[in-house]
């Protein structure tokens, strides 16, 4: 999504501090690659962008071609909610704003600002032009989009995330207040909605468009539509406009002259001449070497790489590897649902805390993901604002990494119940060995170490345990999702993934541990892992009853505006998780990501694809 002057460090203009003042002091964040022509071209004088000339003056530009693992099977990005699909569609359509590394705004069709973080205005810029001859990008394009596709009931475009434009079950009130300006009312207070992934990298489609569909809620049609799958409605919209797609194969988007943001004053000057490529190919190579040779051999602009894979790059002249933190956290799950073999066991913070002790973290990120990651303490990365040192509590790392202590622990917690030390193993009420089933994703072959890793530590302990190795897809179905088993109807049920109380709702094959499910620890907006913490949450499949009343404490973080409040309220958050340990944290990931040696403008930090747009490549 979407630097000349840096845009943060360089001072954004008055449309991007607008939005600053307006939002960003009610959350306390401070003040302030495809396998042809990826190479520059040669000859000619090198000009500012990193392009070329041609012998009439015209420039001539390289072009981008990113490797992908996978393809996509749609441009409609209303029935989707996928990355592939999304990166696609980006290039032709820049959404509504972006996110800075320094979690600021910065406008791209649109600013959102808010005197007190209930009401937020919407206003769209001047020059926004639909292509396929819809006219300008109105409020009413934006309204309608809202309210008959996103808050449709029922859902007939099939849009993914219906519920993110609802509250208490019911639709938010959107209201056109202009030809170019609407007003979004929350139920309630909520200071950090802009960064929240609803009006942020927000798409719209043109009224004129959907109103085809709507009246026979004509989901088939829409998806059919060759200007939804051509991109063709996109007009100035985006970097780039489509030109082809290959299915399965490549997808190609050439550089839009008329791009908008080349006439806009409010952004830095090298967003005035963006993109610096005559094209943008992204590529499917679904094997992992070949990917990586055609990176080495100059046939590919970028592509991922995974942690076992960087030492075959590093030292390469014309391949630079960069390593950027993110926000999704690998943790060891415990099934404390009725159906695993140890559950009334890991209901007990205190045996979690035990087991805690027991497995080497930074070995694990040391020994087998050569360092490309950080050791996790809590459901969130030390490069959060929202954590504090001085609240987590630390296990698997120091001295609270001890086979000895863990057993001390594990032994003087299991007395309420079933099971019990026998000499130096873990037995049931039965006299018969605790095994445990670990069930890990298959594909990764960190994944597979990690879990054979657990497998030995607890054994230390006098745990068994069992591994069993599924497809991500198999192992969701059969795990993850649980449904109602008791007598009658379920008192409540939050969804496919928490169907009611622990003790009636499992999943359709027993587990004890699952390793290879990655959480999304949502830094800019903390208060989004709710689901994850209290006993009714949406994505609470592990059946976890927390001791800490989170739900009052998540209430109260997002119920104020006053940014002190709110820190100390998600640091005592994040500190109550660390003790209560509802899994194992293990550590956050990082992308790896090997780019042509020429590529200038991607950054270390979270967040750091906000300004693609401006990347570009050396000449010289």
């Amino acid at each position: 999504m979407p630097s000349g002057t840096d845009p943060v460090a360089g001072g954004p203009t008055d449309r991007a501090a607008r939005s600053r003042r307006s939002f960003l002091s009610l959350l306390g964040l401070g003040g302030a690659a495809t396998l042809a022509g990826c190479n520059a071209p040669g000859g000619g004088d090198g000009t500012p962008d990193g392009s070329v000339t041609t012998g009439d003056g015209a420039p001539e530009r390289p072009h981008y071609v990113e490797g992908t693992a996978t393809g996509t099977q749609t441009l409609n990005f209303l029935s989707v909610d996928d990355t592939p699909s999304a990166n696609r569609v980006a290039l032709a359509l820049d959404g509504a704003y972006a996110i800075t590394p320094d979690q600021e705004i910065f406008p791209l069709w649109a600013d959102v600002s808010t005197d007190e973080g209930r009401v937020y205005t919407v206003e769209l810029r001047e020059g926004l032009e639909w292509g396929a001859g819809y006219g300008g990008m109105t409020a009413e394009d934006w309204v309608y989009m809202i309210t008959e596709v996103f808050q449709a009931d029922p859902n007939w475009a099939g849009f993914p995330n219906p519920g993110d434009w609802r509250r208490g079950g019911e639709p938010i009130p959107v209201e056109k207040t202009g030809t170019r300006s609407f007003e979004i009312r929350l139920p309630s207070v909520d200071p950090a909605f802009p960064l929240r992934p609803i009006m942020w990298g927000a798409f719209c489609m043109p009224k004129g468009l959907i109103e085809r569909y709507r009246p026979d809620g004509d989901q088939e049609g829409l998806q059919r539509d060759e200007e939804v799958q051509t991109l063709a409605y996109a007009g100035n919209l985006g970097p780039y406009s489509f030109e082809r797609w290959d299915r399965g194969s490549a997808f190609v988007a050439v550089r839009n002259d008329d791009y908008y943001l080349r006439e806009a004053e409010d952004v830095p000057e090298e967003w005035r001449e963006a993109p610096y490529f005559d094209s943008y190919t992204y590529r499917v190579v679904p094997e992992e070497s070949s990917r990586l040779s055609a990176l080495r051999s100059g046939e590919l602009t970028a592509t991922d790489v995974p942690e076992t894979r960087v030492e075959q790059l590093e030292g390469l002249d014309d391949v630079d590897v960069r390593v950027f933190p993110q926000a999704y956290m690998t943790s060891l799950v415990y099934n404390q649902r009725a159906n695993g073999s140890f559950y009334e066991a890991l209901r007990k913070p205190a045996v979690r805390r035990a087991l805690a002790h027991a497995v080497d973290k930074r070995s694990i990120v040391e020994d087998v993901l050569r360092g490309y990651a950080t050791v996790a303490h809590t459901f969130q990365p030390t490069f959060s604002k929202w954590y504090a040192d001085d609240e987590v509590t630390e296990y698997g790392v120091g001295d609270a990494y001890s086979h000895e202590r863990a057993r001390e622990l594990l032994a003087a917690n299991l007395g309420s119940t079933p099971y019990r030390y026998d000499g130096d193993r873990v037995v049931d009420e039965e006299g018969e060995q605790v095994t445990l089933d670990l069930v890990f994703a298959q594909g990764s072959q960190a994944v597979e170490t990690t879990a054979q890793i657990v497998a030995r530590e607890y054994d230390a302990i006098g745990l068994d345990v069992e591994l069993s190795g599924k497809q991500y897809g198999t192992l969701v179905e059969q795990h993850l999702y649980n449904g109602w088993q008791g007598d009658g109807e379920p008192p409540w049920e939050a969804g496919p993934y928490n169907g009611g109380p622990r003790d009636g709702s499992v999943s359709q094959r027993p587990w004890d541990l699952v390793l290879g499910i990655t959480f999304n620890t949502y830094p800019r907006t903390p208060s989004a892992i709710r689901g994850f913490t209290v006993e009714r949450g949406g994505i609470n499949f592990y059946g976890y009853v927390p001791e800490t009343d989170f739900a009052s404490l998540f209430e109260t973080a997002t119920g104020t505006v006053e940014a002190d409040a709110r820190r100390e309220t998600f640091e005592e958050i994040f500190g109550a998780l660390s003790a209560e340990q509802p899994f194992n944290f293990l550590n956050m990931g990082v992308e790896i990501v090997g780019y042509d040696s020429a590529v200038e403008g991607p950054e270390e930090v979270f967040g750091h694809t906000w300004d693609r747009n401006t990347w570009r490549l050396d000449s010289t």
